[in-house]
């Protein structure tokens, strides 16, 4: 079964702001040799969300993992998200979709947290 991953973060007008996202993607993509690995975008530039869906599907994709880059589970990952996973699962009934969790939900960033606060107590 075909495999991709959707990454998605907010998304600015201002491209510096869009470079990491695009970065995670091309890292993403050399670890997960054969697997398709797309951004998107929930606002402010492109690849929109819809656009990212479609283009992993387009590639062949019957499993798609919806990740989101986003730090903490506001009404972007609670609500906009899930909906946009929703509509997905009715335009390509033939593909699954799931959704990650936000990444301050992970221990490692709670760790990574921690540490750059000791770090400040050090300066």
């Amino acid at each position: 079964m075909k495999e991709a991953l959707l990454l998605i973060a907010h998304g600015s007008r201002v491209p510096a702001a869009n470079r990491d996202l695009h970065e995670m993607v091309r890292r993403v993509r050399e670890q997960r040799d054969g697997w398709i690995v797309e951004p998107a975008f929930l606002e402010g530039t492109s690849p929109s969300i819809p656009e990212g869906i479609a283009a992993c599907v387009r590639q062949g994709a019957k499993r798609v993992a919806v990740i989101p880059f986003f730090l903490l589970p506001g009404g972007h990952v609670s609500d906009d998200l899930p909906a946009f996973v929703e509509a997905a699962r009715r335009e390509h009934p033939g593909v699954e979709f799931r959704m990650g969790r936000p990444l301050g939900g992970h221990e490692r960033v709670r760790q990574l947290l921690w540490e750059q606060i000791c770090e400040l107590d050090h300066e």
